[in-house]
């Protein structure tokens, strides 16, 4: 665990997480750790506290700092997924806008910002349908390119890209089963790209190491150093928009 502090921020580095959290210097002779309401993380010291004593403060606080903060992520409930017209739906970092157009038959297009929704019906069910149809569609072209691109880091004799799976998963974003083959959510599509790149690196990287010790984490270090930072990111989509969408009342999208 490392602590790194600048002139008014520092980051707590674990070894399955960073979290940030700013500094605040006040009139106080005790040096104070707290969780805002919005989730910001913010320590409030005297005037002339030294960074070294700050640092010292928050890595002993490491254990309730994750606790309080995994707790207020289980609280929070992500925007349930809306699929009327102009409704807004993430993909690779952006926000795509519906536009329904009536149609004998259904298709689903990307236009420039807009995903075109054209279907006989308009209800929830249908255009939910429609739309994971659609992510369906673009999984393979987004995923395979990255293991690809990542798989012959890893070093190993094989040179084949391990076999690849594209599910539909309520609570997690990949996993690498025991024969080595790679899972991914289809619903990950929603996330940042960067945070796609992380998933697939973390996966692959249990090829080497399947479970989650320092020799795993080591391979994460060499193969992304920014991992911790992209996991964050990923955390808070996920705290936003949930692992798969939240249906609206009257829509499914399982």
């Amino acid at each position: 665990m490392v602590v790194t502090v600048g002139l008014d921020q520092g980051r707590l580095h674990l070894p399955d997480r960073e979290i940030g959290y700013r500094i605040r210097y006040k009139r106080r002779r005790t040096i104070g750790l707290y969780v805002l309401e919005d989730g910001t993380v913010e320590v409030r010291a005297p005037q002339a506290c030294p960074p070294g004593l700050i640092r010292a403060f928050v890595a002993d606080r490491a254990g309730w700092l994750q606790r309080v903060l995994t707790s207020r992520a289980q609280q929070l409930t992500p925007e349930p997924a809306r699929y009327d017209h102009g409704a807004t739906h993430p993909y690779l970092g952006e926000q795509l806008q519906l536009e329904l157009r009536p149609a004998r038959r259904a298709l689903v297009h990307r236009d420039g910002t807009s995903l075109v929704v054209q279907h006989p019906r308009r209800d929830p069910d249908a255009v939910a349908g429609a739309v994971k149809h659609w992510y369906q569609r673009q999984a393979e072209s987004v995923f395979l390119p990255l293991l690809e691109q990542w798989y012959p880091h890893l070093g190993l004799p094989a040179a084949k890209v391990p076999g690849l799976k594209v599910r539909t998963m309520r609570r997690r974003w990949g996993s690498c089963s025991s024969r080595g083959g790679i899972n991914l959510n289809i619903w990950l599509l929603r996330a940042p790209i960067d945070c796609v790149e992380y998933v697939v690196v973390h996966e692959l990287c249990h090829l080497r190491e399947f479970n989650h010790g320092p020799p795993f984490h080591g391979w994460m270090d060499r193969l992304l150093p920014d991992w911790r930072e992209r996991s964050g990111r990923l955390n808070e989509h996920q705290r936003r928009f949930g692992v798969a969408p939240i249906p609206a009342a009257g829509a499914d999208t399982a």
